[in-house]
């Protein structure tokens, strides 16, 4: 019998496409937990949002995690909700979004539950 897929929604595949244009640092947790690593790394380095932080544990589990200008979250939260973040709207805004999602196919449903969070860009 053969494995069913798990289908990625297309939020989430749009958020990755906007994450797609951020920029990425590689990290380490050496003996600290990967949010506790991930957060002495942005303190020590600087970072200004927004930010994708890939915290490796082993060499089997990467954590990530997107350096918002709400905070740090997952990163996958990120790409399901990207249009919460201003700083992932103005990425947005600069590309265009009929560039951006072009082939997404995102139906109107789709829209309509991201623009009930509108208010969040104010």
């Amino acid at each position: 019998m053969s494995k069913k897929r798990k289908r990625i929604s297309r939020r989430r595949l749009a958020g990755q496409r906007v994450l797609a244009h951020v920029s990425m640092h590689n990290l380490e947790t050496g003996e600290y937990k990967p949010v506790t690593a991930a957060r002495r790394y942005i303190a020590e380095a600087g970072l200004v949002p927004p930010a994708l932080l890939h915290v490796r544990r082993n060499e089997h589990t990467t954590d990530r995690f997107f350096w918002g200008e709400k905070g740090l979250f997952s990163a996958q939260y990120a790409e399901e909700n990207h249009f919460l973040f201003p700083s992932l709207r103005t990425i947005v805004d600069g590309i265009g979004e009929d560039k951006l999602f072009e082939g997404l196919d995102l139906a109107a449903d789709d829209w309509e539950e991201m623009e009930e969070y509108e208010y969040a860009f104010v």
